[in-house]
C-alpha cells in the first residue's frame, strides 16, 4: 500500500479550464443550470467540476486547477503526467499527482489515494497502477533497531505505473543553484540508481540508464507551487520556488503503455544547500535529495517513514546517508530495470 498522506478531501471541486493560453483571461464558472455533457463529448470550455469530468468528457488541452492551488497541463490524449516530491522535516508533503488524459475516455484525476473524474478512465487507470505497483512494506523496525540497520533489512518499495525504455537525456539550468557544485551532485544522485549498484552488503544491476547533456537556459516544466506544465520533449533539472516545506518536485510525462518520454525537477531556492563531501549545519544534502527525486523519475513511489530508505517522504538536515540506497531502494530499482 502507498504510505497514509494528509490527503484533500473526497470530492473536493477540481477545475479544469479548457483551452488556455499563456494570455488568456481566467475562465469563467460553468453556466449554472447548463446540461452535463453526454460521453466522448467535447468537454465544454470554463471551468467543469468533478461532477462534469464523470460524464465522460473528452479534452485535448488546458489546464487542471487542484483545490491546493497547483495547476497542471492537461497531457496530450492517450498520456499522463505524475507530480511527486521530497519535504523537509515536518512538512506537509504535498499530495501526489498524477491527470491521465485517456482520449475518448475522458480524464482521470489522482490526488494521492482518491481518484475522480471519468469512469472509464479511472478504471483503466486503477488497474495500470495496480499492475505496476511492488509495495513491500516490511513491518515497523524495534525500537531498538538502528537507522543503519533498518535500511539494510526492509525491503519496502513502491512502484509507479511508467519507466524508462531508453536512457534519459537531460538538461541541467543552473539559474538560481543554491550550492556550488550542483551539478556534479545531481549526476551521481542520478547514477545512482544505474548500473551495479552495491550497498547493504548485496550487489544488484539496474538498466535505468541517463546521459547528462549540457547546461540549458530552458527551464523546467514546473509551477511555482508544485504543479507541472506543459510537456515539450526535453527534461531539465533547475532551481526556484516552490511552496513551503518542498524541497524537490519532479514530474515524469508517459505514454498509454507506461512508457516514460520526459521528465522535468525543479528543486526549491529557499532554503540553504550543500554540495560538498561533507555538511554541517541547517543545510540540505543536495545529492541526497537529488537522489531521492531521481527515484522518482525512475518510477519510484514513497514508503513509510521509519524504513530507512531513501523514497521516505522527507529527509532531514544534512543526511548524507540518503546518498546511498537502501535494500528495498535496490529491490525495486531492480524489479523495474
Amino acid at each position: 500500500m502507498r504510505p497514509v498522506r494528509n490527503t484533500l478531501t473526497t470530492g473536493a471541486v477540481i477545475a479544469l479550464v479548457v483551452g488556455l493560453t499563456a494570455t488568456a483571461a481566467p475562465a469563467q464558472a460553468a453556466t449554472p443550470g447548463a446540461s452535463t455533457p453526454a460521453a466522448g463529448t467535447r468537454c465544454a470550455t470554463g471551468t467543469l467540476s468533478v461532477q462534469t469530468l464523470r460524464s465522460g468528457c473528452t479534452v485535448s488541452s488546458g489546464t487542471v486547477a487542484l483545490p491546493d492551488g497547483r495547476t497542471f497541463a492537461v497531457p496530450a490524449p492517450g498520456e499522463s503526467v505524475m507530480a511527486s516530491s521530497s519535504a523537509a522535516p515536518g512538512a506537509p508533503e504535498l499530495a501526489e499527482v498524477v491527470i491521465a488524459n485517456t482520449g475518448t475516455g475522458g480524464v482521470a484525476v489522482r490526488i494521492d489515494e482518491t481518484w475522480s473524474g471519468s469512469a472509464p478512465a479511472v478504471r483503466r487507470e486503477q488497474a495500470r497502477s495496480a499492475a505496476a505497483s511492488g509495495a513491500a512494506d516490511a513491518p515497523a523496525a524495534p525500537a531498538a533497531t538502528t537507522a543503519a540497520t533498518t535500511k539494510c533489512t526492509s525491503t519496502a518499495n513502491e512502484r509507479n505505473p511508467y519507466r524508462w525504455s531508453s536512457t534519459v537525456q537531460w538538461y541541467y539550468n543552473e539559474s538560481g543553484q543554491k550550492s556550488s557544485y550542483a551539478k556534479d551532485a545531481l549526476r551521481k544522485a542520478a547514477n545512482a540508481w544505474t548500473g551495479t549498484i552495491a550497498s547493504c552488503d548485496r550487489t544488484v544491476t539496474s538498466s535505468a540508464r541517463n546521459s547528462y547533456v549540457r547546461l540549458a537556459t530552458q527551464v523546467p516544466g514546473l509551477t511555482d507551487k508544485g504543479g507541472c506544465s506543459k510537456s515539450n520533449g526535453y527534461s531539465v533539472v533547475g532551481w526556484g520556488k516552490l511552496p513551503s516545506g518542498t524541497l524537490g518536485v519532479t514530474c515524469v510525462w508517459y505514454d498509454g503503455n507506461g512508457v516514460a518520454k520526459e521528465s522535468d525537477q525543479r528543486y526549491a531556492t529557499s532554503y540553504k544547500w550543500s554540495s560538498t563531501t561533507t555538511c554541517s549545519g541547517a543545510r540540505f544534502d543536495t545529492q541526497a535529495v537529488a537522489t531521492h527525486e531521481w527515484g522518482h523519475l525512475y518510477g519510484l513511489g514513497h514508503v513509510k517513514t521509519g524504513t530507512g530508505q531513501v523514497m521516505e517522504p522527507s529527509g532531514g538536515y544534512c543526511d548524507t546517508g540518503s546518498r546511498t540506497l537502501g535494500l528495498g531502494d535496490m529491490t525495486g530499482i531492480a524489479a523495474i530495470y
